[in-house]
């Protein structure tokens, strides 16, 4: 065995990235079909094979992992094509969905309609049962009420049941004897468990994540069944992984059990592909940005930790499971810019995709697109990208820039192209912005790594936007998130609920509960296949002060616990809050929201370099342009900007800009005022010479 595969479906294009033990890398890109994802996986594990020099059968020999990301359950909130869910809930709370929180996302706003509900109000049904914040059993569970409500289900055609009772988190038995009522009522159809999908405090977020859970369970059941037995029919046999929102990997059977971990899949295996990268050249401070074809996703890693959050709104539905903080806007290659009713110019957040696409791709599109004013300004190819496996017809970019834009304007189609550039340029900074200095850090300290097709010829100008002096391009930037699929390690969360103030706490329970999720995390990573020297965990508390909305999520160790556990957590939290906040209280009382533990299954080996062998040059083979292309940097003046086969550019050499270089599957423009230089990890390291 040799290799690893990752995977990532997008709306656009489909990513494979093959990655050989000595860090040797093999690429492939291919449209999208959701309709066909057989033909999409055999269509790139085909493309794959070809540069190998070997068969399919071959190459399927020689893969022991696959590491699989996907937007499916992403695009079914988003598109409203969840599964018919209903929920079974202690009787007298069945608007808990509905009335969330008491707020809105933007509270003054009495225009934003609410969020449709995950579950329909008529399919929430409640049963007379109640337990108390102790855990005890004030009023039995009346199993007619469950008999009736699976009547209810039945009838209706229910394919999939949350259960969310008050208290199941002190006491789980009422849960899981409904568990066992609708097992027998309705066996096949999935049923999930609250005090077993987020046993955490709060009613809305453990509703909500349950709720989702069920939702997505059958839609993502269907998608891992085919995607298994497809790859199975093609002679694989070893082991399936795929990305969870928590930016680790999980097995298809784990990930079955709690299916919101498919939510933002394949974008949160990017931060780990930036860290990778990053580290190479030096940095732990990274904003991620990864531009595809159709949407905009952008991450931070601050001191080497990838930031993850909790209890966050993902589409307007509130998940209480750590996730990588990653935020999406409308801003791909396919992004359509338009002019508003006002006559004013706005690009996205609505796409051509990948069918239509860009007006440059002849495939019918009749919008102008981001892709096509980059063609239109001379930054893209105007006969083919992907290597020349793509066909390109500029003309058709320049009319419908002009048609839609420039005329209606009154403008030139210069100036038309380098607007709709820079307005998505100022959306994607602002994005940036949302996460870094809007949280109180100074972006100036990072750098930021490219993902996706399109953000290496977007990067310089948002780092100019942003103050930001370096980027970092992994050749594999196009590919970014597969390949951050097939380095990152397996990841399991585990919780317990215990609350109360710091003081009042017994930490030798504290102890005790977290060697009791130790056990359980050993147990799964070791039914994964990991080893006991392979696993890494880390213990957390999620803290407040009394009175706070929010909490903060502490790192604590074994050895906090042993001595004066309140006095050590509580001066760690003051200083954590200090550090988030800018202030600490310490006159104010802590107390204790939860207890995490996150638990890593390592790779056996330890990747310190990658590199893609067919681009190898000779070291006294000289860099060359392979052409001049007249790019506009300034409405009205078009600059000669030399252009660079990516593939015949040494390891040291340094390349001035304007140019630009054409690599397999992206285009990286380095405008007046920026060099670059290909570093002997095969990543593209360019630099602002006046932010440097």
């Amino acid at each position: 065995m040799n290799y690893r595969l990752g995977v990532d479906v997008g709306g656009t294009f489909t990513d494979f990235t093959l990655l050989g033990k000595k860090g040797d890398l093999t690429i492939a890109k291919v449209l999208s079909d959701h309709k066909d994802l057989a033909g999409v996986i055999l269509q790139g594990l085909g493309s794959l094979a070809e540069n190998c020099r070997m068969s399919t059968d071959e190459l399927l020999k020689e893969i022991d992992l696959i590491v699989h990301g996907t937007t499916i359950a992403t695009n079914a909130v988003i598109q409203q094509k969840t599964a018919r869910a209903g929920m079974i809930t202690t009787s007298g709370f069945r608007d808990i969905l509905e009335l969330r929180e008491g707020l809105k996302e933007n509270r003054y706003d009495y225009s934003v309609p609410p969020p449709i509900p995950l579950v329909p109000r008529q399919f929430r049904l409640g049963v007379r049962e109640r337990i108390n914040c102790k855990g005890q059993v004030l009023i039995p569970l009346d199993e007619a009420d469950v008999i009736d409500a699976a009547a209810v289900f039945r009838r209706e055609g229910i394919q999939s049941v949350a259960v969310c009772l008050l208290w199941s988190i002190r006491n789980p038995l009422n849960e899981r004897r409904i568990l066992e009522i609708l097992q027998a009522e309705m066996p096949g159809v999935p049923v999930f468990l609250s005090s077993d999908v987020a046993p955490q405090i709060r009613e809305y977020p453990r509703f909500s994540t349950t709720a989702l859970s069920a939702a997505l369970a059958p839609l993502l059941n269907d998608y891992l069944n085919t995607l298994e037995t497809n790859l199975s029919k093609v002679g694989f046999r070893h082991p399936i992984r795929y990305i969870q929102s928590n930016g680790g990997t999980t097995s298809g059977g784990l990930l079955r059990q709690k299916p919101v971990l498919a939510l933002d899949s394949g974008p949160a295996a990017g931060p780990s592909a930036a860290l990778f990268f990053a580290r190479f050249a030096g940095s732990k401070n990274v904003v991620t940005i990864d531009m595809g074809g159709t949407s905009l996703d952008v991450s931070m890693v601050s001191q080497g930790r990838i930031e993850t959050v909790t209890n966050t709104d993902v589409h307007r539905y509130r998940v209480g499971l750590p996730m990588v903080n990653v935020r999406t806007i409308g801003a791909g290659g396919g992004s359509i810019a338009h002019l508003d009713d006002a006559g004013i110019l706005n690009v996205g957040p609505q796409s051509a995709e990948s069918r239509p696409g860009p007006a440059c791709y002849d495939r019918g599109g009749k919008m102008p697109t981001v892709t096509d004013a980059n063609v239109a300004l001379g930054y893209f190819s105007n006969t083919a990208l992907l290597g020349g496996t793509m066909p390109i017809n500029s003309e058709a970019s320049s009319q419908v820039i002009i048609d839609e834009i420039a005329e209606p304007l009154g403008i030139s189609l210069d100036e038309a192209a380098y607007a709709i550039y820079s307005i998505v340029n100022e959306n994607m900074a602002n994005a940036v912005r949302r996460i870094s200095s809007e949280r109180g850090h100074d972006i100036r300290d990072f750098s930021i790594v490219c993902g996706g097709g399109c953000s290496p010829g977007h990067a310089a100008a948002i780092a100019n936007a942003l103050g930001v002096g370096s980027v970092i391009v992994p050749r594999v930037s196009s590919v970014l998130c597969s390949f951050g699929a097939a380095i990152t390690d397996v990841r399991h969360d585990y919780f317990r609920n215990y609350s109360g103030l710091l003081p009042d706490c017994n930490f030798q329970k504290t102890a005790k509960a977290f060697v009791e999720m130790q056990d359980d995390a050993m147990a799964d990573l070791a039914a994964e296949g990991f080893v006991a020297e392979r696993v890494e965990l880390v213990w957390e508390m999620n803290l407040r002060y009394v009175g706070e909305i929010g909490d903060l999520r502490l790192t604590i160790t074994e050895v906090d616990l042993a001595a004066n556990p309140c006095e050590v957590i509580a001066a760690l939290y003051h200083q954590e809050h200090e550090k988030v906040y800018t202030f600490k209280d310490e006159a104010s009382q802590i107390e204790l929201m939860g207890l995490n533990l996150t638990a890593y299954g390592k790779r056996d080996t330890v990747l310190n370099r990658v590199f893609v062998p067919a681009k190898d040059v000779s070291e006294t083979e000289d860099v060359t342009s392979v052409s001049i292309r007249m790019c506009c940097f300034v409405p009205g003046t078009r600059t000669e900007t030399y252009v660079y086969d990516g593939g015949a550019i040494r390891v040291g050499d340094v390349i001035h800009g304007p140019s630009i270089i054409e690599e397999e599957t992206t285009t990286i423009l380095v405008p007046p005022g920026w060099s670059i230089e290909l570093t002997r990890n095969h990543t593209w390291i360019m630099t602002s010479v006046e932010l440097i």
